[in-house]
């Protein structure tokens, strides 16, 4: 049975061994320069490991033998689930991972953008010493409004709650307990843009959460107010969003995913200093890197005893 990890995963000797010992093993460290090149490297594979390379319809069609793709991440919009299932191929991800790292990055970005940490730094590397520029806002006893309370979200609540900050929430199911349990207020969507001072997105990206941010609730917002957003690009409008930065509509945002990845060079959001950019790495720590790995490898190993899990395409298995 050959394996193949078709583009960069976080990967120790350790692993390696275990993932020889599962088959014939080929591993590539670099990420394919085009859909050709991709469709090459996973030709003859039963089993793909794959990080952010998208895998479509075409490259599933082009590996005859493949039976099963392990996702190295949680999102599993990068393949196309319908042409997987349809082949039977069984696909799994790494679910609650990293949600630690994710949420410490939700507060690294706040704080860079309410403090202006990242100008500070590169005016003062150009001999700039003015303290005049760089006034800011704290955190403490801030609103914020988390929307997506799964593990991610909950986290992002603690954290919140040790910077003293009222917390907002939306949730299909409100009820007492709960909002006592997570010391939050939930209340409607509106509610939550109009009074909150950071929004963070914590939601999956499906239909119903696509462009969920758009010009309507951006124009909600406080003119004070930043956004966060490390969960999915296309959770938000992004050409709404660079109107509403440009506009002074909203203070700035925090952005660690975009709607088209890697970032295209001509972005407007490059070329705003009321906005921090970061290629996608709210995750990335050794930590979580580790643990993501680790499950990675696991799915494989259940998948081939015959006990596939975390499975994404249940229907896959009727098969």
């Amino acid at each position: 049975m050959k394996i193949v990890i078709a583009d960069p995963i976080f990967l120790t000797e350790e692993y390696i061994k275990r993932l020889k010992a599962l088959g014939e093993l080929e591993i590539y460290d670099n990420v394919p320069t085009s859909q050709d090149e991709f469709i090459e490297r996973i030709k003859d594979a039963k089993v793909l490991i794959v990080g952010r390379y998208g895998v479509d319809a075409k490259a599933l069609n082009s590996a005859p033998k493949l039976k099963m793709i392990s996702l190295w991440q949680t999102g599993f919009d990068n393949v196309d689930l319908e042409a997987a299932t349809e082949r039977r191929i069984i696909v799994s991800n790494v679910p609650n991972y990293a949600f630690d790292a994710v949420a410490e990055f939700v507060f690294a970005l706040s704080l860079d953008l309410l403090r202006r940490v990242r100008l500070a730094d590169l005016n003062l590397r150009e001999g700039i010493f003015n303290w005049k520029y760089y006034v800011g806002n704290q955190l403490m006893s801030k609103t914020i409004g988390v929307l997506g309370i799964g593990d991610i979200g909950k986290r992002v609540i603690q954290i919140a709650h040790g910077f003293n900050m009222n917390v907002l929430s939306v949730t299909a199911h409100p009820s007492s307990e709960r909002a006592q349990a997570l010391e939050v207020k939930f209340v409607d969507l509106d509610t939550l843009l109009s009074e909150s001072d950071i929004v963070t997105l914590h939601v999956p990206l499906t239909p119903e959460t696509e462009h969920m941010i758009s010009a309507k609730e951006l124009a909600k917002m406080k003119s004070t107010a930043i956004l966060i957003n490390t969960s999915r690009g296309k959770v938000v409008d992004e050409a709404a969003l660079i109107e509403a930065l440009r506009d002074k509509k909203i203070a700035g945002a925090g952005l660690d995913v975009f709607e088209k990845e890697p970032l295209p060079m001509d972005s407007p959001l490059l070329k705003m200093d009321n906005v921090v950019l970061t290629p996608h790495i709210a995750f990335l720590s050794e930590e979580s890197l580790d643990e993501c790995t680790y499950m990675s490898i696991e799915n494989v190993e259940m998948f081939i005893k015959g006990k596939p899990q975390n499975v994404v395409n249940p229907i896959a298995l009727k098969g």
